[in-house]
């Protein structure tokens, strides 16, 4: 577990806990797909637009991997 945590980093933690809120909270006006793509696009837009193209992040595949984990516990 503690491998775990210290790859994530507070960072990954972060990406986590926003995208699992966002789709909890989208499914309340939405159904449950489509809080899921709307989800999943503004992760995949935070890194490869906010952070690779507009270069005011660093992109990091581990992000995206942590919004997909998000987005798997949101749906639950």
């Amino acid at each position: 577990m503690k491998k775990i945590l210290e790859w994530l980093g507070q960072d990954g933690l972060l990406h986590i806990v926003v995208c699992s809120i966002l789709v909890g909270a989208l499914n309340i006006v939405m159904p449950l797909w489509l809080a899921v793509v709307i989800t999943a696009v503004v992760g995949v837009a935070k890194e490869f637009v906010y952070d690779k193209w507009l270069k005011k992040g660093t992109f990091e595949i581990k992000d995206l991997v942590c919004d997909l984990i998000g987005i798997l516990i949101g749906c639950l």
